[in-house]
């Protein structure tokens, strides 16, 4: 790279303005380029003209008007390295004489290219708006009436691209003609890299990701159509912009002691994770977890009854002999789904699962703004209990946490009547869960925020009345009423702990933000083995006595292994089925519902009773659901190794039960137990079972 001052005086003698310096690309344009130069002189104190490898006669033709003229000065490659590369030598010297204390941070900069489409009297309207408004930078929006309706369609889809990513509007993103104040532009010049012509559509989505204010909404004519984009350039544009908004959010708030590179990988990987995380479910439309069925279910009956019966039911005639409640909570989601099952069938599920993984993220860095930081949410991403809640299918809890996040942010900004809103979602959704949150909540803002005691309280009483009718349906719940309060506070404790670990993580992080930020490497290196650990324990890969159903959705897809017992004459729609299978792929359960048979159980597992029996407990429990048949799956066998396979077998050797099919692949086998449970005498209650 050369560099030849000029030698001229600019014609811009304005007093009481800041300097203004015009950056000129230059590339094969000497029909045009000392005319623009000649026009833009009088405009400026300065011109930086940077000529890239031209060919023709434009570096002659520059260096020859060029001659006394001190302020011009003319920097030349001997190679082509495009539009970007010209600009980033011209920006990066500029800073080199703001360190040296030859310019001012609110300098103007303006750029022109020098094929003569832009006019260089309109600059007077665009420094006016950068200073009379106080913009920190000014992107002419070109008329593009003159160009082609291809050409005009590809900038605005661009430029809508770059909105998004920018964060602010962009109506013409790849315009040339700018002005910037030098600070902003040099900040920016941190996070972008420009390949050939990306340098415009990467500062664009820099600087208002930096918060700076940037103004495109200015018009200007257009005197000539000129274009040597093309398609494969605006690819490149698309590309360039996601990676200049990547450089910002990563780049910006990088940790001490953690290198340059592992912005492109670290934090990547909690997007990644997402975008996994997300697909990954959305190609299953049935998808397998411990507790995913219960949603299916639930979602598919309603819909059931609301479109082919005009009906909203309290309780399933379906699940545990037509005694568990339609709504054990997930009311308005649940609602929701039924509504767009007859368009999406099962997959109305998954993507409102999709929706609150993405959208408990999205909520996090809503209600505490660190978690915008992607350092910070790739620590939350690292939660176990997170990633089982996801994985597990916790529809209901992260629902709830969805509505308990945005009730959080609208009630600290005051907004009381759609906190209140928000607050009982959040309660309805999760009756558990979403109390838990909330209390905890409520006693933050007591210990440290007094002031807003007073409207919480004033929000929450008349939301606690509104939920008595939620805690019935709850208290409804056969699961609830049949298990020992022992076994029902247990399982409430413990899924408080597991799941309020993640809905405490946005608050833990922004209040212990500066400590983790000094010492991010030990935390990370900490939150990784604690993940590995925690996914290890949960996913099912080490089985062990009690161990979690698993991850088996990650790998596995639904298949009906039931779907030619369905269609044989051994199959009894409306009688009541115990379908006994691993907690992690309760698939059948679900099919055998659709297939018009009844469960003996709900989907829960306090209500599925997977123990020894011995057989006065079995008949004591059998006769108290009406069992007719029972469906043991090889798996639930290998799983649980329960009597229950032997106690059946016991029967059928004594002549009170029958194997009434045997699956051909030898997966599972139907038993009619009919006669057996009448022998039996119906219990008032589980309890005289002795099962609890």
């Amino acid at each position: 790279m050369t560099e030849d001052p000029a030698s001229a005086t600019s014609g811009h003698t304005e007093t009481n303005t800041h300097r203004r310096i015009a950056v000129m690309p230059v590339y094969n344009e000497e029909a045009t380029v000392v005319s623009v130069l000649q026009r833009l002189e009088p405009l400026v104190d300065e011109i930086v003209i940077v000529d890239d490898g031209s060919t023709d006669r434009s570096r002659e033709r520059i260096a020859v008007w060029a001659q006394e003229r001190p302020h011009v000065h003319f920097v030349y490659y001997e190679d082509n390295r495009g539009m970007s590369a010209a600009y980033y030598a011209a920006f990066s010297d500029i800073g080199r004489r703001l360190r040296a204390g030859d310019v001012s941070a609110d300098d103007i900069i303006i750029t022109v290219d020098a094929d003569g489409q832009h006019e260089p009297s309109d600059l007077d309207v665009l420094t006016d708006k950068l200073t009379g408004e106080g913009y920190d930078a000014v992107i002419a929006r070109r008329d593009l009436s003159t160009y082609t309706a291809f050409k005009r369609f590809g900038n605005w889809v661009l430029s809508l691209w770059a909105s998004f990513w920018a964060g602010c509007r962009l109506y013409d993103v790849e315009s040339g003609f700018r002005v910037f104040r030098v600070g902003p532009l040099l900040d920016a010049l941190q996070y972008y890299k420009g390949y050939k012509y990306s340098e415009t559509v990467e500062v664009a989505v820099v600087l208002p990701r930096l918060g700076y204010r940037v103004c495109n909404d200015l018009m200007v004519p257009v005197p000539i159509f000129r274009s040597r984009t093309r398609m494969t350039d605006g690819v490149i544009d698309v590309v360039a912009m996601v990676a200049a908004w990547w450089r910002v959010v990563a780049g910006r708030n990088r940790p001490p002691g953690m290198p340059a590179w592992s912005i492109y990988v670290l934090p990547a990987l909690a997007v990644l994770a997402l975008v996994f995380i997300s697909a990954d479910m959305l190609i299953n439309p049935l998808f397998l977890a411990s507790d995913s069925m219960h949603s299916y279910a639930h979602v598919w009956y309603i819909s059931e009854q609301l479109f082919h019966h005009a009906s909203l039911p309290l309780r399933i005639g379906l699940l545990d002999s037509g005694r568990a409640a339609t709504f054990p909570y997930a009311l308005p989601v649940y609602l929701v789904g039924a509504v767009l099952y007859p368009l999406l069938g099962d997959w109305a599920v998954t993507m409102l699962m999709v929706v609150a993984v993405v959208g408990t993220v999205w909520t996090a860095g809503l209600v505490r703004p660190v978690l915008r930081d992607p350092w910070f949410l790739l620590l939350f991403l690292l939660n176990p209990l997170f990633i089982d809640a996801i994985y597990g299918f916790q529809f209901a809890s992260l629902w709830s946490t969805v509505f308990f996040f945005v009730f959080v942010w609208v009630f600290e900004r005051q907004r009381h009547l759609p906190a209140a809103v928000l607050l009982w979602l959040a309660v309805a959704t999760h009756p558990v869960i979403g109390a838990a949150a909330a209390g905890a909540y409520g006693l933050c803002i007591l210990t440290f925020d007094r002031a807003r005691v007073r409207p919480l309280l004033a929000i929450s009483i008349p939301v606690a009345i509104l939920l008595i009718p939620i805690y019935y349906m709850e208290l409804l719940t056969p699961s609830v009423r049949e298990n020992s309060p022992l076994t029902v506070g247990s399982a409430t404790v413990l899924s408080i702990i597991e799941r309020g670990t993640f809905i405490a993580m946005p608050f833990a992080l922004s209040a212990l933000a500066p400590q983790i930020r000094r010492l991010y490497r030990p935390v990370l290196a900490g939150g990784a083995v604690t993940a590995v650990a925690g996914v290890v324990a949960l996913s099912g890969v080490i089985r062990y006595e009690h161990s979690p159903g698993g991850y088996y959705g990650i790998m596995h897809h639904s298949s009906n292994v039931y779907a030619e017992f369905f269609r044989s004459p051994e199959f009894h729609p409306g009688a009541t089925y115990r379908v006994l299978e691993p907690s992690e792929r309760e698939d059948g359960m679900y099919r055998f519902i659709q297939h018009g048979a009844v469960l003996s159980n709900e989907f829960f597992n306090e209500s599925v009773f997977r123990r020894p029996w011995t057989q006065s407990q079995y008949g004591c429990y059998g006769a108290f659901k009406g069992i007719d048949f029972v469906v043991a799956e090889k798996a639930y066998v290998q799983r649980y190794g329960t009597s229950e396979r032997e106690l059946l077998q016991t029967l059928v050797t004594d002549g009170r039960a029958t194997i009434v099919y045997n699956d051909p692949a030898g997966r599972f086998t139907v038993y009619d137990v009919r006669k057996f449970m009448s022998e039996q005498t119906k219990p008032q209650s589980l309890k005289a079972c002795g099962v609890f």
